[in-house]
């Protein structure tokens, strides 16, 4: 039974995030108590390391802005970035924010920000929304506004868990991206989750083609 609790709260939490159940304030709470702990676990790896490897292939030693990043869990399995921001609010932005300094990592930075109203300081050769798009308020007109500080040829890297009625997410998203490629990562437990690398249209066709 305890298993079985285990996956009901976590299913809970995932549906909180993407019906907008999610505030701030609940999120720090559960994360202060632990109860985001799973996030690193094994079964998470999967799709972190597909977005790592899409980073790594198509824009190697750029810079990326990793929106939503909680701990940074993804930057923990990226290397050889010339700049890698991560943004996110609470406690789990300022536990990143204290590693890296730590670490005197200067190409590595985190700021406490809300997706829906933060305005990059830079332009960037990637983006990713790994398990965070849900939280936007609208998602297309909030891809446009990120796109203002995508550099040209940039791509957009993005993870949404595997439900059928999330295809009307990324029918908002492919609104502004066409995907140049995308793959479906389950584990062990039967959780899954498709992940894209997505580029503007009128960019996609040329690069995706020269890539062979």
């Amino acid at each position: 039974m305890a298993q079985e609790g285990g996956f009901l709260d976590k299913a809970q939490k995932l549906i909180d995030g993407i019906t907008g159940n999610h505030t701030k304030e609940r999120w720090e709470e559960q994360y202060a108590k632990g109860e985001w702990a799973w996030l690193r676990r094994i079964d998470e790896l999967g799709h972190h390391s597909v977005l790592a490897g899409y980073f790594h292939y198509l824009k190697p030693g750029g810079s990326i802005l990793d929106i939503g990043c909680g701990e940074g869990l993804l930057q923990e399995r990226l290397n050889g970035y010339e700049k890698y921001v991560g943004v996110d609010l609470g406690e789990a932005i300022k536990i990143a924010a204290a590693k890296a300094v730590s670490e005197n990592d200067s190409k590595t930075k985190f700021a406490v920000g809300d997706m829906n109203t933060y305005t990059p300081e830079q332009m960037f050769d990637a983006m990713v929304f790994n398990e965070s798009i849900y939280y936007l308020d609208d998602i297309t007109k909030s891809l446009r506004q990120y796109d203002k500080f995508l550099n040209k040829n940039g791509v957009m890297l993005i993870s949404v868990h595997q439900r059928d009625k999330h295809q009307k997410i990324w029918d908002a998203i492919e609104q502004v991206y066409t995907p140049i490629d995308e793959c479906v990562v389950i584990n062990k437990l039967g959780t899954g989750w498709t992940c894209k690398a997505l580029m503007r249209p009128a960019e996609a066709p040329q690069v995706a083609g020269n890539e062979k």
